[in-house]
């Protein structure tokens, strides 16, 4: 694995580059506007053609968008859905533009809706997104899958795609704490081994496209998202070690989203707690299981 950061675009989208380097990312997810408003921000040719020479200049690879926390692409309200699906446009765009790989994003709550409605208007949302852009990827991150949140398990992230007919501009993002707070115990080799087998047999590996690592402030099973720094939370530093030497793992980029060991401070700690455990990959405590290992073994009842 290679480990990068959501990294601030405060001040101008080109610092960035500065800051993901001098924290020791090896790869950069940013926000393209602000998280919290349906706002699009316009930025000068100057600033986006900055940002791409100096990203030149690393090797920050790949980089993604994080889209705004608003979207919900299963809103009942028409007025949510139209921007949702703008904002999910304007992030794919600012990937087209500044060469980057594509847009994670949150999908939002089906509430009372039925799972074919549901699936129904993502499809045309993601239609409607692709048709707009050229070549950056929609990689949909799993959910807690509390409140009816989208994306909570492998068959709904499934579904998604199937309804899009595996559409090759579609991936998955997996987030560390989400899995842990959905019931996946990756906190051993065999867990961590028997949650890839499933995402394989359900989803395919060939899919997944980035992993998001932040512990959990929650225990097992919780449906709650609470990110925590890693090796402070409940997974700990023997899961994410099993989770970035994972064999099927290793080719993917990974980004934190964690709150920091210290207020304010930028969050290389974390990094390096995060390269040392891959380090150490090369000397594994026992060997991942057999490949005819049960696929739920790793999952709570």
């Amino acid at each position: 694995m290679k480990f990068g950061a959501h990294v601030s675009i405060s001040g101008a989208i080109h610092l960035a580059i500065d800051r993901a380097v001098r924290i020791g990312c090896e790869c950069l997810q940013i926000f393209v506007g602000s998280p919290r408003m349906w706002r699009e921000i316009i930025y000068s040719d100057a600033n986006l053609d900055l940002f791409i020479e100096k990203r030149k200049k690393t090797t920050l690879d790949p980089l993604v968008a994080h889209t705004v926390y608003l979207i919900n692409l299963g809103s009942a309200n028409m007025e949510v859905y139209r921007k949702s699906t703008g904002a999910l446009i304007y992030a794919l765009k600012a990937m087209d533009r500044l060469h980057g790989l594509g847009a994670i994003t949150h999908l939002g709550s089906r509430g009372e809706r039925s799972w074919s409605d549901v699936l129904a208007r993502l499809r045309a949302a993601f239609v409607v997104a692709l048709e707009a852009t050229d070549r950056a990827m929609i990689i949909v991150e799993n959910s807690v899958g509390a409140g009816g949140q989208i994306g909570g398990t492998f068959e709904e992230i499934r579904d998604i795609l199937a309804a899009m007919d595996w559409h090759p501009r579609l991936g998955v993002c997996l987030d560390s704490c989400h899995l842990f707070a959905t019931g996946w115990d990756i906190r051993t080799e065999k867990g961590v081994d028997a949650m890839v087998r499933a995402f394989d047999k359900t989803v395919g590996l060939k899919r997944l496209m980035a992993f998001h690592l932040n512990d959990s402030k929650m225990p097992l099973g919780s449906k709650v998202d609470r990110h925590e720094n890693i090796g402070d939370g409940r997974i700990g530093r023997p899961g994410f070690r099993a989770l970035v030497n994972h064999p099927k793992l290793r080719r993917l980029p990974a980004f934190i989203e964690t709150p920091h060991f210290e207020h304010d401070v930028p969050d290389r700690k974390n990094l390096d707690l995060l390269k040392r455990l891959r380090d150490l990959g090369s000397r594994p405590s026992t060997r991942f299981a057999p490949s005819g290992h049960s696929t739920r073994s790793g999952r709570r009842p």
